[in-house]
């Protein structure tokens, strides 16, 4: 795994973070709910009852040679999928090439071009029982990719996630997933983190684009 992987268990026992309500997985009829209404927003929707099999069904959306980039998500690393990225099977995997660039500029010019990369994998920090898929992170390195810059959008998240309606969903990030990320990035960057950009999608225009794969289970942030 990577050096900067870390689960909630790492820091949730010192933050001051409401698990019983940001936290909690749905009922059966609410997850049904959610799938219908997310899917009524022209979003594909998968539902896993592990990461062993979310992972496999990933590892078979990424087309033969095609070039990859993902954010940086706690649950791709959970499920192991982060793994099967950086081993780039049959596939060119544009984050091993920015881990090797040592020029800021370099690094922040390619970083901006793999937001448009064929397939763009990311988690969902929040969804809202409604529809909506919430996501957000510092730079925006992450769901830049979101809107339209990527061919192709998968994002991943547990059932956890899921939150009655978009105002809770937005609560969900930014009372819930920024401190848990904030403790991440001050152990591993030695700096804080923000919730610089936040991007909420409402409405896929184009036809088999983008895709949630939900994971019954608590994971990520």
């Amino acid at each position: 795994m990577a050096s900067d992987y870390h689960t909630k268990d790492d820091f949730d026992d010192e933050l001051d973070i409401d698990e019983e309500r940001f936290d909690d997985r749905p009922d059966e009829e609410t997850l049904e709910t959610v799938v219908s209404n997310v899917e009524d927003r022209n979003i594909a929707v998968d539902v896993f009852d592990d990461g062993d099999a979310a992972r496999e069904f990933l590892a078979d959306q990424i087309p033969d040679g095609a070039a990859v980039m993902d954010g940086h998500s706690t649950t791709l690393e959970e499920i192991g999928f982060a793994d099967t990225l950086e081993e780039a099977d049959g596939f060119d995997y544009v984050g091993n090439a920015l881990a090797e660039i040592e020029d800021d500029d370099e690094r922040s010019t390619r970083r901006r071009e793999a937001t448009t990369a064929d397939v763009f994998f990311d988690g969902v920090n929040a969804v809202a029982e409604s529809g909506e898929l919430v996501g957000a992170n510092a730079l925006g390195n992450a769901v830049g990719a979101w809107p339209f810059g990527a061919e192709s959008l998968v994002l991943v998240a547990g059932t956890n996630k899921i939150e009655p309606d978009w105002e809770t969903a937005v609560e969900r990030v930014r009372e819930f997933a920024l401190p848990l990320e904030d403790a991440r990035a001050r152990e591993v960057y030695d700096q804080g983190s923000l919730v610089g950009k936040l991007v909420s999608l409402e409405y896929e225009r184009v036809d088999d684009r983008t895709q949630l794969v939900l994971i019954d289970d608590e994971l990520g942030f």
